[in-house]
């Protein structure tokens, strides 16, 4: 693949590299859809804020706090770094995010690094959302194809969700207030004038694709559902042996993952022989107050020790109100945890069945509650099949999804070039 082109557009119309461009802040998704493209010598370049493993040596020694930001197979060549907007999210993380919208700004800055690349570089665009708009603007009446990922559902059924949410339980409206995502206008133009620009839109879920209908948008659209490079090796079955089931949620303590309706659920199920344990990078506390006296609180733990909670649980429960998608899902049934999950997520795209997983009506605490005892039961019988489970988190493998990606893309612009005659 040809990378480093000095050809320029002419008069708004450039021609385009093969291949696409990518951007998006930190270490999102494990760098899976980056990934994928160089499996298929299709990435032209990811614009992010830091690569670990790019720049000179002494950097990694002052950067080790974030030594996962970068994938092995993702060269640092195709990468173009953003300092600018690292910074700001440096900044915004000492506090000045209180005043201003630091991440905002963050994607703000990125996304206009991102024109200035498109500019130099021509190529087609697959950009997150939040990262598109300029380089859709700069793009706009040229050959590159411009493709927006929307790992995030659109805005408005996130605020329709949670606006009925806060109406019935009155944690969540004290835990919204703070949320900029469902209180800023400025955030909303941007968001909708990504998917206005684009040429089609992928999705890593049904439900993000189901968000943008809801929000009243018309789009080509792809659904993808994401590959979780699980690294479960050392998964060994004698770590469940015990009489009492493990219960795990993983996630941020926050209204969206549903946590308060979990608390809820957990008091009014009043399991025998179960334990919950939580863990969270960071806890609400407008939802901390809820939190029943015995489930285990956890936080800041390694990826070892992570690894351990999977390994050692018998029930993974994350009750998302909304979600992109939820990775942890995968991950939690590599380690043979049975899944309870919401619709309102990726896992309905998951292949789980009653063996592996159950699903429950999203902000409905007692539906959640009866899964709650229906998959204790399940473990009080000895009727959770943990190596079962386990194997059915492998069923897709990295190079279908490769695949699955390149053809969503492929299938997008023919139906641009059609729409375009």
């Amino acid at each position: 693949m040809k990378v480093g082109s000095s050809e320029q557009p002419v008069g708004g119309i450039g021609l385009s590299e093969p291949g696409f461009i990518v951007n998006f802040l930190r270490d999102r998704d494990s760098y899976v859809v980056p990934r994928a493209l160089a499996a298929d010598d299709r990435l032209v370049k990811l614009v992010t804020d830091i690569y670990f493993t790019k720049g000179p040596s002494w950097r990694k020694s002052i950067l080790r706090g974030i030594a996962d930001h970068h994938s092995r197979e993702v060269d640092p060549k195709y990468v173009e770094e953003c300092l600018a907007a690292a910074a700001i999210q440096f900044i915004g993380g000492r506090g000045l995010s209180r005043i201003l919208d630091t991440n905002y700004i963050a994607n703000r800055i990125l996304a206009r690094k991102t024109a200035k690349v498109w500019k130099r570089q021509p190529a087609d665009l697959l950009l997150y959302s939040g990262y598109a708009r300029d380089a859709f603007r700069a793009a706009r009446g040229s050959s590159s194809l411009k493709l927006l990922f929307l790992y995030h559902p659109h805005y408005k059924i996130i605020s329709d969700l949670l606006r009925i949410d806060a109406e019935r339980f009155p944690e969540s409206a004290k835990a919204q207030r703070s949320d900029r995502e469902i209180t800023t206008w400025w955030r909303w133009n941007f968001a909708d004038e990504e998917i206005e620009l684009a040429d089609g839109v992928v999705t890593a879920s049904n439900f993000s694709s189901h968000s943008l209908v809801h929000a009243g948008f018309r789009k080509p659209t792809a659904i993808v559902p994401y590959f979780s490079k699980l690294r479960s090796e050392e998964f060994d079955l004698d770590t469940k042996n015990g009489n009492r089931c493990r219960f795990l949620f993983v996630g941020q303590g926050v209204v969206r993952k549903g946590i308060h309706h979990l608390f809820r659920a957990w008091s009014e199920a009043k399991l025998k022989d179960a334990e919950l344990t939580c863990v969270c990078s960071s806890l609400d506390p407008h939802l901390a107050s809820l939190m029943p006296d015995d489930v285990i609180l956890k936080s800041r733990l390694s990826y070892s020790e992570l690894r351990q909670e999977y390994a050692r649980s018998h029930v993974f429960v994350m009750p998302s109100l909304v979600e992109g998608f939820g990775l942890v899902y995968n991950e939690a049934r590599g380690y043979g945890n049975f899944v309870i999950y919401t619709p309102n997520t990726g896992g309905p795209d998951m292949s789980f069945d009653a063996t592996t997983g159950k699903m429950v009506s999203a902000g409905d605490v007692t539906d959640l509650k009866h899964g709650l005892i229906e998959s204790n039961n399940l473990f009080q019988k000895r009727e959770l099949d943990f190596a079962q489970i386990a194997r059915s988190a492998h069923r897709g493998d990295w190079q279908s999804y490769v695949r699955q990606l390149n053809r969503a893309c492929d299938s997008l612009r023919m139906n641009t070039k059609k729409l375009s005659r």
